[in-house]
């Protein structure tokens, strides 16, 4: 029976392994603690649920991000991949025409896209998944950022400073890196989600729009 990749670090060998994988878990434990003494009052009924579950997923993502082929390098004291920044966003080499037929062609549920957001003039790149398709209405939403065209046009007030980009090496290299752009300059990397380092470790670097075989 092929054991969960939650339990691949039992099968590792020697210790370089068991101590990036620990430095893994603290590094991920340590963001996600504070991350909940900053919540807002109206989450705290859900925080005990929310406690109980949070080892199994520090241990999945650990796991994952370790057994994960990326092309990128990781920094497993901090939970962050690591690869070069572009000195401009890369979001501005595409065009709606080619963000548009790639989705044309490969819509699909779970598949994991970048979503640009210009806020204040400052450029982000997120990870997110396809969760939801309207062929009919030639648009998808996404888990977090909400409903696009399949150019890549927000349809929502609430997601009107985003845009919906086509995977690249560029694009997913920044998203996973949590790279940022201030007027136009390089700025220090966010840090990713859980839910971001979940997503960075199912990335096909050879295909994204086919999901990785691990």
């Amino acid at each position: 029976m092929k054991k969960h990749s939650a339990d691949q670090h039992q099968l590792w060998h020697g210790p370089a392994q068991d101590l990036t994988y620990t430095e893994l878990c603290n590094a991920l434990y340590e963001r996600e603690l504070m991350r909940y003494a900053k919540m807002s009052p109206e989450f705290l009924a859900s925080l005990q649920k929310r406690l109980a579950s949070l080892p199994f997923y520090i241990r999945r993502a650990a796991s994952s991000i370790l057994s994960h082929k990326s092309p990128l390098e990781i920094d497993s004291q901090n939970a962050s991949w690591m690869g070069r920044q572009s000195p401009q966003c890369p979001a501005k080499e595409q065009g709606i025409e080619q963000i548009e037929q790639f989705y044309l062609k490969h819509k699909k549920l779970a598949l994991i896209v970048p979503v640009y957001q210009n806020q204040q003039s400052l450029e982000t790149i997120f990870l997110d998944s396809v969760d939801e398709i309207d062929l009919a209405g030639q648009k998808l939403h996404c888990n977090e950022h909400g409903w696009f065209s399949f150019n890549g046009t927000p349809l929502t007030d609430e997601n009107s400073d985003k845009f919906l980009l086509k995977p690249t090496k560029s694009l997913m290299t920044a998203a996973c890196c949590g790279h940022q752009w201030l007027n136009s300059e390089r700025k220090t990397p966010r840090v990713l989600s859980l839910r971001e380092l979940l997503l960075a470790s199912r990335l096909n670097w050879q295909n994204f729009a086919k999901p990785f075989q691990p």
